[in-house]
């Protein structure tokens, strides 16, 4: 494995350099074309797939993890009982219900139960900045689905 460093942009706007791994073949295979410019582009791409799937991974064991805790979100699917279904908006009901599990319960714990977002946080296991984030795309989330209906 030969080892790359690249800075990348962050969304706060922030500049960081980050590691990437490649294998030596492909690793020598970049470097005999003497392009910088491939791969650099390279290196990127391998970063996002690479946080991506770190990404994955986290939100799958997290679930794993929430359902050996006794939290299924099947069972919750449409929080009828508490209450997405007694809205007055059908279209903001019908929008919710396009979120996954996770984004769900957190809308659900924020505005049925009233939670701060680091109540949030404890709850499911969760730093504060990460549910800010979560509430930031679930925002945009439901802003994309009701502007597309």
């Amino acid at each position: 494995m030969q080892k790359f460093k690249i800075k990348v942009m962050r969304k706060s706007g922030d500049e960081r350099t980050v590691t990437v791994y490649l294998d030596d073949t492909t690793a020598e295979l970049l470097k005999q074309t003497d392009d910088s410019e491939l791969l650099d582009t390279y290196l990127r791409e391998e970063y996002k797939d690479s946080r991506k799937a770190r990404q994955e991974a986290f939100w799958n064991r997290s679930l794993d993890e929430d359902l050996e805790n006794g939290v299924d979100y099947e069972d919750k699917h449409t929080y009828g009982d508490y209450s997405f279904d007694n809205m007055n908006d059908e279209r903001l009901q019908a929008a919710i219900e396009q979120l996954t599990p996770r984004q769900q319960e957190i809308l659900r714990l924020l505005y049925i139960e009233g939670r701060t977002q680091k109540e949030i946080a404890k709850i499911l296991h969760r730093a504060e900045s990460s549910i800010c984030e979560n509430l930031q795309t679930i925002y945009k989330q439901l802003k994309a689905i009701l502007e597309k209906n």
